[in-house]
């Protein structure tokens, strides 16, 4: 007695903690958020056609209820249902740029459909809208549109495997399943794709059906293989009824939950490499600016310091000379020696002004900050043409770049301009900038004398690295620095660099 009292409320307590373990569950699976659906022009095509799926899903239906004899099982009915509607609620979805959505309720479509008839055509028809209508808020018009379409579909599919299957009852006593279930698949996908297809030909013009095909084939194959196993609900659900049906949903089910995690956590990681990045290029970005602040307070103090004192030196060096010019007056009196030791450090100090001043110009070139990118590359082309080498500057109108962009650019431009400069033996040298993709690609070509490998792993034993630090500094930035170089064919060097 005391077991027929207790064992009612533990039946309770496992189907609550069931209950609440699957409510669990589908609080954890997180619920695709689509792209927005475009609006839609109702054209009169349109609402005729629309009208016209609702009409003969309405008729197929009510046709369905006084002529077609399906046995009716609720059971199989609601576990179908529930499973379709929670799959396409939490269909599977890859992000951008991908956006395709996957879902395998088709499989449990034709199962319905053929082991109960028009009945599980309509019960798969009405939650695959309304799961698709929840996830993607498709609104009324779409939501029936797609109950029409799956409907017709679906019933469509049951009437070709039951013609089929039928086909060998009789004389030999069995039917023809696994074809049956092939042209179910079959003839669903063929009829969906093309109601669908017709739609969004009346909807916009812009899209040609051939595309819209070529897009749906990757599906065909997924639909013939459900179609062949279609024919095992009909086995199945004759010898076990929903327990049976369900069981042969149970691994797909699995499976589908499995995915959705695997993506959610494919998302997750994808979402923290990009925070990663975009950290990353923000750091590199204030390592820029900050190496650009530092260059301009070197420069600034250069300027005012050493090359200040130079100045001073000079022009004392230059006075004492002339001083003791005068006091000798053109007498010789054991102080040539000495005039000439000042009039040559004088030189020399202004000359280390000059060379001073040239490199206050390159740690921060006061054109590129007062005037832009175009003028500061017009003085650096300047100098190559002073030099007797035709230029040519080629830059997008209202051009705007970050600072840091701008600066890096200019940096890598002047140093391969001054290998030009020094080594090329260049007639004509062309520098372009263009922007495309969400990316600078600078291209500075020249047809001088070139340059092979070999002559590049000489001048770095030699100590110029000037070539190597641009190029790490375009890497640095997420960008390429590509030399294209042979001897007596001139060089092209490429910078791709995101903006």
């Amino acid at each position: 007695m005391a077991q027929d009292v207790v064992a009612p409320q533990t039946r309770h307590d496992n189907a609550s903690r069931w209950l609440h373990a699957g409510l669990g569950l589908l609080r954890r699976l997180d619920l695709p958020t689509p792209p927005a659906l475009p609006r839609v022009a109702y054209t009169p095509a349109l609402v005729t056609y629309v009208v016209g799926t609702y009409v003969v899903a309405a008729g197929l239906a009510v046709l369905s209820v006084f002529t077609v004899r399906v046995p009716v099982d609720a059971q199989t009915l609601v576990v179908g249902g529930v499973a379709i509607f929670l799959m396409a609620l939490y269909a599977i979805r890859q992000r951008p740029p991908a956006n395709i959505t996957w879902t395998p309720t088709m499989f449990v479509h034709l199962g319905l459909s053929v082991a109960l008839g028009p009945a599980g055509a309509a019960v798969a028809a009405v939650s695959e809208s309304l799961g698709v209508s929840i996830r993607s808020h498709g609104g009324a018009v779409r939501t029936f549109f797609n109950m029409s379409n799956h409907f017709i579909a679906d019933l469509a599919a049951w009437a070709v495997f039951s013609t089929i299957d039928n086909l060998g009852v009789g004389a030999h006593g069995t039917g023809h399943p696994l074809e049956a279930g092939l042209a179910a698949g079959f003839v669903d996908f063929i009829v969906n794709s093309g109601l669908v297809a017709v739609v969004i030909r009346l909807s916009d013009q812009k899209v040609s059906i051939v595309g819209f095909v070529r897009s749906r084939l990757w599906v065909f194959p997924i639909s013939i293989a459900y179609g062949f196993a279609a024919f095992t609900f009909v086995i199945v659900h004759t010898s076990a009824q929903a327990k049976g049906f369900l069981a042969l949903l149970a691994p797909v089910i699995v499976l589908h939950v499995y995915l959705i995690f695997f993506e959610q956590g494919t998302y997750a990681h994808a979402q923290k490499a990009a925070a990663f990045q975009q950290e990353r290029e923000e750091l590199l970005r204030k390592e820029a600016e900050a190496s650009e602040r530092e260059r301009t307070k070197i420069a600034g103090d250069l300027h005012d310091g050493v090359v200040q004192n130079l100045a001073g030196m000079a022009l004392m060096l230059s006075a004492e000379a002339s001083q003791l010019k005068a006091r000798a007056n053109g007498a010789p009196n054991g102080t040539d020696a000495l005039i000439e030791l000042l009039d040559q450090s004088a030189t020399d100090a202004r000359a280390a002004m000059k060379d001073l001043r040239t490199l206050i110009i390159d740690l921060a070139p006061p054109t590129l900050r007062r005037e832009g990118l175009q003028a500061a590359l017009l003085e650096v082309l300047a100098e190559i043409k002073r030099k007797g080498t035709n230029t040519h500057l080629d830059l997008p109108p209202n051009l705007r770049l970050r600072k840091d962009r701008a600066a890096l650019i200019f940096r890598v431009a002047q140093e391969v301009l001054r290998n030009v400069a020094a080594h090329a033996q260049a007639k004509n040298v062309t520098v372009e900038l263009s922007t495309e993709d969400g990316a600078a690609v600078l291209s500075i070509q020249d047809d001088g004398k070139g340059f092979s490998e070999a002559d590049v792993a000489r001048r770095r034993a030699e100590g110029h690295l000037g070539t190597s630090a641009i190029v790490d500094r375009a890497e640095e930035a997420g960008g390429t620095l590509t030399i294209d170089s042979e001897p007596g064919r001139g060089t092209l060097v490429v910078l791709t660099l995101p903006i």
